[in-house]
């Protein structure tokens, strides 16, 4: 084999590898669970992780909100893309609920409906979650492989525990 047909090869390798290793990562992030509750009942929200390629999807249909200061900085409207989120599930003591229904020949979502009627500061949380899952983490982990070598630290949270950290200090906060 010639110089350039190994290179090529090699390359190639690579390029499958990087993949590869992308969407292993992608397949062992998340749900990432907010808490709260509906009257007396408390319930979690498991928000799935949504590829890159799929977020970009929904943030494209839901573009900033001119002049409002928590779309400013995102390319986003993160209240509408929260609450249009896909695959969002419920789950309580009586077990979990998808939140689909038949409904004649279609399929009705009820995620809108259910944010709309969560607590103002629990949809806070679900709107961080959205922005520590697809904005903060993302950025953090550039940042640490581009300043450093080698695998995480050892005390670095995985995302889930980091996006609950980052909600607790929001909730401390308020």
């Amino acid at each position: 084999m010639t110089d350039i047909k190994k290179l090529i090869a090699k390359q190639k390798h690579f390029a499958e590898e990087l993949l590869a290793e992308a969407r292993e990562y992608y397949a062992a992030t998340g749900p990432v669970e907010v808490k709260t509750v509906f009257g007396d009942t408390p319930v979690k929200v498991l928000m799935p992780f949504m590829s890159p390629k799929e977020f970009e999807k929904l943030t494209d249909v839901h573009p900033p909100r001119p002049a409002h200061p928590t779309d400013a900085p995102l390319w986003f409207n993160l209240h509408a893309v929260a609450r249009n989120y896909p695959g969002v599930v419920v789950d309580s003591d009586d077990g979990q609920d998808d939140l689909r229904r038949i409904q004649g020949d279609e399929i009705r979502y009820l995620w809108p409906e259910i944010f709309d009627e969560m607590p103002p500061e629990d949809q806070r949380n679900f709107h961080m979650a959205v922005w520590a899952m697809h904005v903060w983490e993302p950025q953090q982990r550039r940042e640490r492989k581009l300043n450093r070598e080698g695998d995480p630290l050892p005390e670095d949270l995985p995302l889930k525990d980091l996006i609950d950290v980052i909600v607790a200090e929001d909730a401390e906060n308020a």
